[in-house]
């Protein structure tokens, strides 16, 4: 009789290395074969290969974005963006999210907290590029801001979980003031946009 398949269908390779099927006793001779496997999985050699071993946040399953979770980035984000991220959520969970409710009842967003947004050097960065320099002086940051510092201004923003609240903040920020910045007469500019991104005006 023919001698057997010793490595049927349904019992790949693969399955051997994952250490699910023993070895042949040819790989036994030569030793395991799963130390070469574990070291591609271990994070500080996938660091040294540029991989992203990094998390932050609560880990929860799209509960954030992919490259907050170990997923890689496309290179888009460095450590001023991750800066920037945990100085925005430090501010959502200690000012925003313990009274957005309130305000929500209330239809009412407190003039403090637009203020306080403001203090972070937040609000100049909400209306495109470049930083407006001319009505908000140098970037308090100590960098000039990308269209991705503004992605995730608004991204930790919204974890409070209200529309209310980021649209009565953003709303005027994006759509409100950005014409005033591109088309309005220098006067019309000098005297509504400096206020608006201190905090001391609100535009709708």
């Amino acid at each position: 009789p023919k001698e057997k398949n010793k490595n049927p269908p349904g019992r790949p390779a693969a399955a051997r290395e994952l250490g699910l099927i023993a070895p042949p006793r040819a790989a036994q001779r030569r030793g395991p074969v799963r130390s070469s496997m574990a070291a591609g999985f271990d994070p500080k050699m996938l660091a040294k290969m540029g991989v992203n071993v990094e998390t932050f946040g609560d880990m929860n399953a799209f509960g954030d974005p992919s490259w907050y979770q170990a997923f890689n980035n496309p290179g888009y984000y460095n450590d001023t963006h991750k800066k920037l991220r945990q100085v925005v959520r430090d501010f959502v969970e200690a000012e925003v999210m313990p009274n957005v409710h309130e305000w929500d009842e209330e239809g009412k967003i407190p003039q403090e907290v637009y203020k306080k947004i403001g203090q972070q050097g937040l609000l100049p960065m909400t209306v495109g590029r470049p930083w407006p320099k001319e009505f908000a002086g140098d970037c308090p940051l100590g960098y000039e801001p990308d269209y991705f510092h503004e992605l995730i201004v608004y991204d930790e923003l919204s974890r409070c979980g209200s529309g209310g609240f980021l649209w009565g903040l953003a709303g005027g920020l994006v759509i409100g003031l950005p014409p005033v910045l591109k088309w309005a007469q220098q006067e019309v500019k000098h005297r509504v946009v400096p206020d608006v991104l201190k905090a001391e005006k609100v535009i709708c």
